[in-house]
This record gives C-alpha cells, sequence and structure tokens, in this order.
C-alpha cells in the first residue's frame, strides 16, 4: 500500500499547467460515532483518502470524486459517503484529481497530454487498493460530482466490466462521441433543472477554440440517461414521472424516472426541480460553490450508496 500522507497542500483553481494535485487541508479520521476507519495514502504522488469499514476483509469498493475546483476532503466532508458505506459494509476512496479536476474526455492538455490519463490513474487506484484485504476484488461503484460526475461516468463508460454502478450527481456525459457506454451499467443521475453550470436540458456545447481550462462539452442530463438505457439488456420499461415535495421550504421539488431492463434498474433520473448545481441534503458548508438552492427533499449521499448496493433500491 502506498505511504501515509500528513497534510495536503492548496488546490489549484482551473489552472491546466503544472500538476498541482492538493486540496485544503482538512481531518480525514472518522468522527468517534462514525463506522469508518479513514486513512491517507498516495499513488502517483496523487493523495487520497481510504475510509473502510472496520476491520472487516474483502469489502466492496467505492470511488468518490470531487468536483472542480475542489478537493477530496471537500467531498469527504461535504457528502459523508463514507460513514452511509460503512453502515453497508463498504468502503470508499476519495481521490484528488490533478489541477483540482478530472479529464472527462479524451481532451488533450498539457497536464494530460494523452487525453486517457485519468482513465488509467484509476484502473492503477482499484489495482493498488485491491491489495489491502479490506478491499474485495468485485466491481466498484463510482459516485461524482460535476466534473467528478462526468469522470465517473466516463470510467462506467470505458470499463463496464470494473463498474457495479455509476452516480452522477450535477454532471453528464461528456459530448465527444468516443465517450459513450461500452456495456450495461445502471446509472443514478441527480441534476438540478435550473443547474446554472450543466444545463440540464441542453448540457454544455462544443467551443471550437476550447482550451485547456475550459470546461468539457457535455450532453443534456436526459441525453445522458438515455446513452445509459440504450445498453440494456432486452426490452425497456418506463416509470414515472412521479413527483414529491417533502420539504416544501427548500425552493425545490424532486421529480422521478425509472428505466427497468431484464435484468433490473438500468437508470434512475431524480430531476431536482428548480434545483442549482447543488448536492442535495450536502453536509456541513459544502454547497457545490453556491449555485442555487440545496434540495432537502431527497439525500443524494444516502441515494447513492444505497444504489450502489441495489439499484432497484431507490427510486
Amino acid at each position: 500500500m502506498a505511504g501515509v500522507l500528513l497534510a495536503v497542500g492548496p488546490a489549484a483553481c482551473g489552472d491546466d499547467g503544472t500538476a498541482d494535485p492538493g486540496g485544503p487541508t482538512a481531518t480525514t479520521g472518522a468522527d468517534e460515532a462514525s463506522p469508518a476507519d479513514c486513512e491517507r495514502g498516495a499513488l502517483d504522488e496523487r493523495p487520497y483518502i481510504l475510509c473502510t469499514s472496520g476491520a472487516d476483509e474483502g469489502q466492496g469498493l467505492v470511488i468518490a470524486l470531487h468536483g472542480r475546483p475542489s478537493s477530496a476532503e471537500e467531498l469527504q466532508q461535504g457528502t459523508e459517503l463514507h460513514v452511509l458505506a460503512a453502515e453497508g459494509g463498504l468502503a470508499v476512496v476519495y481521490p484528488q484529481g490533478v489541477n483540482a479536476g478530472w479529464g472527462d474526455d479524451p481532451f488533450a492538455t498539457p497536464s494530460r497530454p494523452a487525453g486517457n490519463e485519468d482513465v488509467v490513474y484509476l484502473d492503477r487506484l482499484v489495482a493498488e487498493l485491491r491489495q489491502d484485504p479490506h478491499i474485495g476484488s468485485e466491481p466498484i461503484g463510482i459516485i461524482g460530482y460535476s466534473n467528478g460526475a462526468g469522470m465517473a461516468l466516463r470510467y462506467a463508460a470505458e470499463r463496464p466490466d470494473m463498474v457495479r454502478a455509476v452516480v452522477a450527481v450535477a454532471g453528464q456525459l461528456a459530448r465527444d462521441p468516443a465517450v459513450r457506454p461500452s456495456g450495461r451499467v445502471p446509472l443514478l443521475a441527480v441534476h438540478g433543472t435550473a443547474d446554472p453550470v450543466t444545463p440540464f436540458d441542453n448540457g454544455l456545447p462544443d467551443t471550437p477554440d476550447r482550451g485547456p481550462r475550459d470546461p468539457t462539452p457535455t450532453l443534456s442530463t436526459p441525453d445522458t440517461v438515455a446513452a445509459f438505457v440504450s445498453m440494456a439488456s432486452g426490452a425497456v420499461t418506463h416509470r414515472g414521472p412521479e413527483e414529491v415535495d417533502p420539504d416544501p421550504d427548500d425552493e425545490t421539488r424532486v421529480s422521478t424516472e425509472r428505466w427497468v431492463d431484464d435484468e433490473g434498474t438500468v437508470a434512475v433520473l431524480r430531476a431536482v426541480v428548480d434545483g442549482g448545481h447543488t448536492w442535495p441534503s450536502a453536509r456541513g458548508e459544502f454547497s457545490g460553490g453556491g449555485f442555487g438552492p440545496i434540495s432537502q427533499d431527497i439525500d443524494a449521499s444516502a441515494d447513492a450508496i444505497a444504489f450502489v448496493i441495489d439499484p432497484d433500491a431507490v427510486g
């Protein structure tokens, strides 16, 4: 296992020059009441936080990818995915992206000249962590927020045999046609319909003069879901939308649709009506940049872990 790190440096904000894998310093040990044990490690000089469920061996692994510009620590503190995962006997790793972000499509930049560096890195991270007796060898779950969601979708699209389920919060599949699902992977998409950063209905357009600091062009959220549904096994049944508003004071409602094939749930879309670029029911000060209200109608962290455990249990 790679060596333990004592601290992590400050995050780079959108600069795609020299790699700076840092993020704000934070305490990564689990709360006294938490069932998760967390420690820092590093692979290829890129830090990560690994949280396991006590001393249990052979735990399922979940990768959680932060947005841009952000950090592993911020996602850990703001979502507490590891706490919920440990209750279900799963381990969670929060890796730090280069320049506080992820290469969610093949676009080449100075720090990602081949365009596939982050896919290769995640391959190596999974292989490295599986040397730990806490971690089992079954397919992983992968969860992401914003740019991290785009990376999670890309990884699931390119490595369907390695991924049991993917969860994208406020993120979309890259517009580049090279990034399309190549096998069946159940998808949970959670996205605000009023998201000003990655618009729900349109995604982000192609830009012919795209630079290394520019956001990735993306498909719309409905088209992202459709791409994963296209890999379904056999006939597909569509259910919904069904709208609920458990917390009428939070400015949002939630509309849920589900696609089911011969193997079970292939996709669930939770559209956060009037929601912004945020993580629903975020913990602490984590809001995803403050772009719109934080919905309290659903708990994205609880849904994400439940979906990784059993896609049929959410929705």
